[in-house]
């Protein structure tokens, strides 16, 4: 029995007779066409916009190139520094250099580079040391930190992507295959003439000093460079202790009374000097306890003037005379900040005069010897 009493479909009350009756379904649905407007179908679905989807793929090539860059600096440009680890215990006098902005300064490109590609043979030595050490010197150097403990032994230390326990025994290959005069390996150092010895420390810094002791006290890593005050941002950048200035006071106490009474008030001090078509020089001075920053400000100001006529009759060395001329001393605080513009044609005349020893030097020292 049926659940109504009703047994045929109920018919719609009222019948819209006008009505248009549904279309037939399509059996190819490529045969379908697209509704137009009015046609009353549905209203057409809005195309996404052409400039979103070039916003968007602009957008995921910037992070592509963004996680790429990360990617290279990471794992190939990033360099944690070592070279001040190695700096002696009791060094006294300390320099840093930046090898990438320093290369970029002209009178070193112009002068220092070439010699890396003078050498004996046809092959140039900026090639011959990285295929015997596998260190690019221009690429792969990061900064270099020259130190002293008495101002007559010093030390040059190199850090950067330096590939380790390499270095000693590439650079003894290059020697023999040059023909350097008067190297010798001993252990863990190479010995190359009367006042060269290079060693490399576990980490990969280089080490090269005017003697064996320096160069042995430099291997082992500390952390006694925190005790400098060492700025370690700037092309160029320098700390000296107050033992440097006290040596330094006993040294010219004798001829400059008046510099050796102002350098013993000085307790330490350090400084940047920015490269480029101005260089300039900053230094910073820390005055003994007890002495007043404004007064050691006063007769520093004082003995730059008083310096300025003595420098005045002898020659300049590397527009040093002109630096001090336009030096001011003033008082920074609890420090006295000096600062001056450093001419750049002295600087370039420095370069070519040290390059020009370091080309006599090499080829004095690569000079064959006459027989016995």
């Amino acid at each position: 029995m049926p659940d109504t009493l009703i047994e045929e479909p109920i018919r719609p009350t009222v019948i819209d007779d006008a009505a248009a009756p549904a279309p037939a379904p399509v059996a190819d649905p490529a045969e379908a066409q697209p509704a137009k407007p009015g046609d009353g179908g549905a209203p057409p679905r809005p195309a996404r916009p052409r400039g979103a989807a070039c916003l968007l793929a602009a957008l995921a090539l910037v992070a592509l190139l963004a996680g790429a860059a990360l990617g290279v600096y990471f794992f190939f440009w990033r360099y944690e520094p070592t070279a001040r680890r190695h700096i002696p215990g009791d060094a006294n006098i300390v320099v840093r250099l930046e090898t990438a902005e320093l290369a970029l300064f002209g009178p070193v490109r112009q002068h220092f580079l070439p010699l890396l590609d003078e050498a004996p043979s046809g092959t140039s030595r900026r090639a011959r040391i990285e295929a015997a050490t596998g260190l690019d010197v221009l690429s792969d150097l990061r900064e270099i930190v020259i130190a002293s403990t008495d101002a007559a032994s010093w030390v040059a230390l190199a850090g950067g992507r330096i590939p380790k326990d390499r270095f000693v025994a590439g650079m003894e290959k290059v020697a023999r295959d040059e023909g350097w005069a008067g190297f010798r390996r001993e252990g863990e150092l190479l010995f190359v003439g009367p006042r060269a010895v290079i060693g490399q420390a576990d980490d990969g810094t280089l080490v090269l000093g005017t003697d064996a002791e320096i160069v042995r006290a430099a291997l082992p890593a500390s952390d006694e460079w925190q005790r400098l005050d060492l700025p370690e941002q700037g092309p160029v950048t320098f700390a000296l202790t107050g033992a440097a200035w006290s040596g330094a006071a006993g040294v010219v106490s004798a001829v400059l009374p008046r510099a050796g009474a102002l350098f013993r008030r000085i307790d330490h001090a350090s400084g940047t000097f920015t490269l480029g078509a101005e260089p300039a020089l900053a230094m910073r001075l820390a005055p003994v306890s007890g002495d007043a920053a404004a007064a050691l400000a006063a007769d520093t100001q004082a003995f730059l003037g008083s310096l300025k006529l003595a420098l005045a009759l002898l020659p300049d060395v590397a527009g040093a005379g002109a630096a001090i001329e336009a030096a001011q001393a003033a008082p920074q605080g609890d420090l006295v900040e000096i600062r001056t513009k450093w001419p750049h044609d002295g600087l370039d005349r420095a370069c070519a005069e040290l390059a020009q020893r370091a080309r006599a030097a090499r080829d004095a020292g690569n000079a064959p010897r006459a027989a016995p």
